[in-house]
């Protein structure tokens, strides 16, 4: 199983990233490759219907949600392949502090062997794309780029 883990400090209010981060159907505002959700109700054990990009084409997957926690976690498992996630925000003076996990725990052959050769790779630069993006949608800076020097 591959994992990869970032941690950084987005300074806006954990609810403004909450609002992104822990409702699935403004995913595909934000985190790279995810291209639809369909999702009626969202709550944790629950299961919604996701199109990402792929290397080739798209792929249609059913993701498991495991964990939520309001304003603070939110954790994912695609039951097709075997990605996870995991994103838990804390509020700080600064803003909101991020440890986001992705990665992969391979359920048939031809996942394992992507896994194995290039997962590692694959959802580190996932990862920090998603975190760029999700600065970028939450609008980090512009408070600071309209106050007066």
């Amino acid at each position: 199983m591959s994992t990869c883990r970032q941690q950084a400090l987005i300074e806006v209010p954990v609810e403004t990233l909450w609002e992104l981060v822990g409702d699935v159907r403004r995913h595909p505002e934000w985190w790279p490759r995810i291209i639809d959700v369909q999702c009626e109700e969202l709550e944790q054990g629950c299961t919604f219907r996701q199109v990402t990009k792929a290397a080739v084409g798209k792929i249609e997957t059913d993701i498991l949600v495991e964990r939520l926690e309001g304003c603070r976690e939110l954790q994912l498992r695609c039951l097709d392949t075997g990605t996870c996630s995991r994103w838990l925000l804390t509020s700080t003076q600064a803003g909101t502090f991020v440890d986001v996990e992705l990665g992969m725990d391979p359920h048939n052959l031809p996942n394992r062997v992507f896994d194995a050769v290039a997962g590692r790779r694959y959802f580190r630069k996932w990862l920090a794309q998603s975190l760029e993006a999700l600065r970028q949608a939450a609008g980090e800076g512009r408070d600071l780029a309209a106050r007066p020097p």
